[in-house]
């Protein structure tokens, strides 16, 4: 027999605590609280049967219990217990309400395909490479109609007119003197597009080139806006009379280029905030241009542009050296914090989420140490953020709780994440289609197996999509990716760029009796 079940002597009582035999005595020559009088003992000895039975009871029922098959589906489970006024978690531990993930999932359950846009004729759709960067006008151009530029050769830009009809599906029919079917090419030259961006305020579209060498890394211009004749606005494409060249690469960094833009919101007194291979550079409202954070010289730029270097406000190379690296250096992504415009996050090469605050004289940088090189950021609300990046990292930060005691595959401390994304997939590229829609609390994500994967903001976990999507299916990864709702319509769509089509999902009807 084992120590641990000493052997029963009758006539005495064994002493777990004091480990060893006391001779059962009766009642009432026992001392009251004694352990060893009959009494006690033939009460214990009745508590263990009952508990030894119950404990026998539970485990032959435990086979007989089935689970739901409806946990297993997000939609039809959330639903069911909405009815019932069941309270659930969208993760066990988070402490989220269901109902986010549960609307998310419904639309990404619900996704049709709304058709495409051609930029090229039909016989090479099967060989043309994926359009690296696109911009579709939405509901915030303040016009009528919407509009889809676009880059095939990331040289020369080319638009299209966008028209849906009453199921919000793309057509090709013409209106007005508005023709979809036409391809409208602006006079504007821009080596290796690297983003088309519009901001807002300004009416402005913003291009970035990152082609290394000598040459132009940063364009503006306005699209002209027309009025037909019922009053109203309209985008023109293939109009554009003119753009400005607000930077241009240095002779002495041959190597330094630009990765993408990010407009300013309405706020603020900037145009943009630019992301390059060598720091942060803010673009103002009236186009000069500023270093927030720099490595190496500035930019060489038009004589008739002021730049601020801000080289006396930073350490020696020595200093540099000697302390490591404090502040970015390579930027792939950038983004304004949700309702302070004075906040901006940026992500790169450098396994760092950045955070400062560019109302300081001197830019100051804290950082989240994430599990690897960051190629997107998003500001999702006023204190979490969404990071992706290399090596199938993507998490969530809150930026007033993160702590780094965390050791990555590598061995490396990293910051523990408010959540995880296990699901998602990006070993290794930086240009990769990625965008986020705080709408529908979703995260589009193209996998470096050529598919596009829905994930929800509230759960981390993968969503299941329509048909249309699940389909989709390209030899090398999508590069380009957006969330956008046309003038007129109500909910967002996603528009992924797959060679030289830019095709369409939502799930808006698509007959007439569908609900």
């Amino acid at each position: 027999m084992s120590a641990s079940a000493p052997v029963e002597i009758p006539g005495y009582y064994y002493d777990s605590e004091k480990k060893k035999y006391f001779k059962i005595e009766k009642s009432q020559t026992a001392p009251s609280s004694a352990q060893w009088s009959s009494e006690s003992v033939k009460r214990r000895k009745v508590e263990v049967r009952v508990a030894q039975e119950a404990s026998n009871r539970a485990r032959l029922i435990k086979n007989h219990i089935k689970r739901s098959v409806l946990r297993h589906d997000i939609v039809n489970s959330g639903l069911f217990a909405r009815e019932t006024g069941h309270q659930r978690n969208a993760e066990s531990g988070r402490g989220r309400a269901e109902d986010g993930d549960v609307a998310a999932a419904m639309w990404a359950r619900e996704l049709t395909d709304k058709g495409q846009i051609a930029f090229a004729p039909s016989m090479t759709w099967n060989t043309y490479p994926h359009m690296p960067c696109f911009y579709v006008s939405g509901e915030d151009s303040g016009t009528e109609s919407a509009v889809a530029y676009a880059t095939l050769d990331e040289e020369m830009l080319v638009g299209k007119y966008v028209d849906t009809d009453i199921n919000e599906k793309l057509i090709n029919i013409p209106a007005g003197q508005r023709d979809p079917s036409r391809l409208h090419q602006e006079m504007i030259h821009c080596p290796q597009m690297s983003s088309i961006k519009y901001h807002q305020p300004s009416h402005k579209l913003l291009l970035t080139s990152r082609e290394p060498g000598h040459g132009l890394a940063l364009i503006v211009f306005s699209p002209p806006v027309d009025t037909d004749h019922n009053g109203a606005r309209h985008w023109l494409l293939g109009g554009t009379d003119g753009y400005r060249k607000l930077l241009f690469r240095p002779s002495s960094n041959p190597h330094w280029y630009v990765h993408q833009s990010t407009p300013a919101p309405a706020s603020s007194n900037l145009l943009c905030v630019v992301g390059t291979s060598n720091g942060i550079l803010r673009v103002r409202s009236d186009e000069t241009l500023g270093w927030i954070s720099t490595n190496d010289v500035p930019p060489s730029i038009d004589s008739t542009t002021k730049v601020d270097t801000g080289r006396r406000k930073r350490p020696g190379r020595r200093a540099r050296a000697r302390y490591g690296p404090w502040h970015p250096q390579e930027i792939f992504s950038q983004d304004f914090q949700i309702g302070n415009h004075n906040v901006l996050f940026a992500g790169g090469r450098q396994p760092r989420l950045w955070i400062s605050d560019l109302r300081s004289p001197a830019a100051e940088w804290s950082f989240v140490k994430h599990g690897s090189s960051i190629a997107h950021v998003r500001s999702i609300n006023p204190h979490q953020v969404v990071v992706a990046g290399l090596q199938n990292h993507m998490s969530i930060y809150d930026t007033r709780f993160f702590q780094s005691d965390k050791t990555n595959p590598n061995g490396l401390t990293i910051s523990s994440p408010m959540l995880d994304f296990p699901d998602y997939r990006n070993e290794a590229h930086y240009h990769i289609g990625w965008d986020i829609s705080t709408e529908l609390n979703l995260v589009a994500s193209a996998q470096d197996n050529g598919t596009v994967k829905l994930f929800s903001l509230r759960s981390g976990r993968v969503l299941r999509s329509g048909s249309a999507l699940e389909s989709l299916r390209a030899q090398n990864p999508i590069k380009a990716m957006m969330f956008q709702t046309l003038p007129g319509e109500k909910m967002p769509s996603l528009y992924v760029a797959r060679g030289p089509l830019l095709r369409k999902f939502g799930c808006a009807p698509v007959g007439n009796f569908d609900e």
